[in-house]
């Protein structure tokens, strides 16, 4: 595999986050499509201890390699942008070699301890869910150390294989293992319920192993390459009489952990809150009223349901993120401070003009979208109409934090999602607890979590970088035709259903009238700019039309 030149088109970000947007959608996709079946299995009951033991995992997993693959991609497209191949690769073999110590001596904690953390959530039903997520974290530390190093050489096509075909083992391999253990606990009289939990979270191990052998493979063809572009940078230093390039290993440990560390502290203060938000949204529904049974069932809906439809859109910016960290890196280390504030303003506005429109259609027709997705077990639908403002105040934020992150400031999005994360569980505590409001108080926590977070780090970004924001492009233009979507996509659902009572046939007609009816609107107010359209597949050749039809 022949690696990639580093590129210094303004907009390549634009490229790279698209492939990551599209394999990002497409693996959460998958991952939400096993969740069909599963929750058919195990209910929304079944839903929180599946969750609970995702949250304990994740925790971990965010503590041994959350923070790997930004930091070492922000490290590795500051040493190639100043030429420095040869320190970049040796930075990502001292980065492997931490990931898989570190991994695994949180895997064999994590199992060891499995019942420990299980206790602790109030979901001691969860333990052998999470004993068997433990090898997980060893597989991914070391994934995300070689999806790094791909995305700092602008080569996001290898982290996004990875993830479709971690999905497509995980989806798969989640199904069949969960009901293999719910018919093996049927057949003993164990809890068959824990079991078929505990083979869903399987499904994850198996997966994450598969994506972690196709990406080491791809890592293994490119080593000639790589080791052609190393003798390269060494011998033109030769050629100009300079010293070889050589950083400390004690360097680069201590660099690799400050710099992983401070953006793990981001992501950890949330996973921490999800944690406390199962435990606390659980006792206090009780406090509401709720039995312990109708409370677990009111969660699985956040959880089973609500969770991972939001988490489609949420592929969109979280891959625009991951793109902007080495494009802003490099670009910062070259100086290039106009190209860093136009790429601030394209990341916002391409996040908008995707985000804003899914997240007022899933308002409009979240209970339809459930009831069809989820037949034997329907409720939870109206979640989105009180949460659908999280969806794009997460993308802001997310956005938001891989620009920064980019920049070096690697503090402030630690800052923005710890007051964040207080304002989360004080809004949860006390909302939960009203009886009227119930449920819906975990969303609108997380509404106004995302929120603060977002409104810190935009505050910080544009003040930092003097970057004028683009407020009329990346928010009032998508918002006035996601509006204008939203009505239009209300009255053709009801329209549709009053003329033939065929609820999927209506929610189908519904969706794709939005989308031609956002795209109309977007054009009349001129709302896509060329960086923009590149962005979707097949960009080239929509701009192309656009451009002799005059709409951009």
């Amino acid at each position: 595999m022949r690696v990639k030149k580093r590129n210094d088109n303004r907009n390549n970000f634009i490229k790279q986050a698209s492939i990551l947007a599209v394999s990002g959608l497409l693996a959460r996709f998958l991952g939400f499509l096993y969740r069909l079946p599963l929750t058919d299995l195990i209910g929304d009951e079944g839903n929180t201890i599946y969750s609970a033991g995702f949250y304990i995992y994740t925790f971990l997993l965010v503590v041994s390699s959350a923070g790997l693959p930004g930091a070492i991609s922000k490290m590795v497209a500051e040493r190639r942008a100043e030429g420095h191949y040869e320190a970049a690769h040796r930075l990502f073999k001292v980065a492997f070699a931490m990931a898989a110590i570190i991994g695994a001596a949180l895997a064999v904690f994590l199992f060891a301890f499995a019942h420990t953390f299980a206790a602790l959530i109030n979901v001691p039903e969860a333990a052998l869910a999470i004993q068997v997520l433990a090898p997980t974290i060893f597989v991914v530390a070391m994934m995300a150390v070689i999806r790094g190093y791909f995305q700092g050489m602008s080569m996001t096509t290898p982290t996004a294989a990875s993830q479709l075909i971690d999905q497509i083992f995980n989806a798969v391999f989640s199904v069949v293992l969960a009901h293999t253990l719910y018919n093996f606990a049927m057949d003993r009289g164990y809890v068959a319920i824990n079991y078929a939990a505990a083979g869903g979270t399987l499904g994850s191990t198996v997966g994450a192993i598969a994506g972690f052998m196709f990406i080491a493979g791809i890592y293994f063809l490119s080593r000639k390459d790589v080791a052609v572009e190393v003798r390269r940078a060494i011998n033109k230093r030769k050629r100009e009489g300079l010293e070889p390039y050589v950083e400390r290993t004690s360097y680069l440990i201590k660099t690799i952990l400050i710099t992983s560390t401070t953006i793990i502290m981001g992501t950890a203060i949330f996973t921490v809150v999800n944690m406390a938000d199962l435990a606390m949204v659980l006792n206090r529904l009780e406090v509401a009223g709720f039995d312990e049974s109708t409370a677990r069932s009111l969660y699985g809906q956040v959880t089973g349901k609500f969770h991972p439809i939001t988490n489609l859109p949420a592929a969109i910016s979280s891959s625009l993120a991951i793109a902007l960290i080495p494009a802003i890196s490099a670009a910062n280390a070259l100086g290039k401070h106009k190209e860093v504030r136009d790429k601030i303003n394209t990341g916002l506005r391409v996040g908008m003009f995707l985000t804003i429109p899914i997240a007022l259609g899933l308002a409009v027709l979240g209970p339809q979208i459930v009831a069809l997705l989820f037949p034997n077990h329907p409720d939870g639908g109206t979640l989105f109409l009180w949460g659908f403002a999280s969806i794009i105040f997460l993308a802001i934020s997310q956005i938001a934090t891989g620009i920064v992150q980019g920049l070096g400031k690697t503090m402030v999005p630690v800052y923005a999602a710890l007051a964040g994360a207080v304002v989360k569980i004080a809004s949860t505590y006390f909302l939960v607890a009203i009886p009227q409001i119930n449920i819906y108080g975990a969303v609108l926590g997380t509404t106004l979590c995302f929120l603060v977070a977002a409104a810190i780090n935009c505050v910080y970004l544009f003040k930092h970088t003097k970057t004028k924001p683009d407020v009329k492009g990346v928010l009032l233009k998508p918002l006035f035709a996601s509006v204008g979507m939203a009505m239009g996509t209300f009255t053709f659902y009801h329209s549709t259903y009053f003329l033939m009572g065929n609820m999927l046939f209506s929610t189908i007609i519904a969706v794709f009238a939005g989308m031609a009816l956002y795209i109309l609107f977007m054009l009349l107010v001129k709302g896509f700019r060329e960086e923009d359209v590149l962005f979707l597949p097949g960009g080239k050749k929509i701009l192309a039309k656009l451009k002799r039809r005059s709409l951009i």
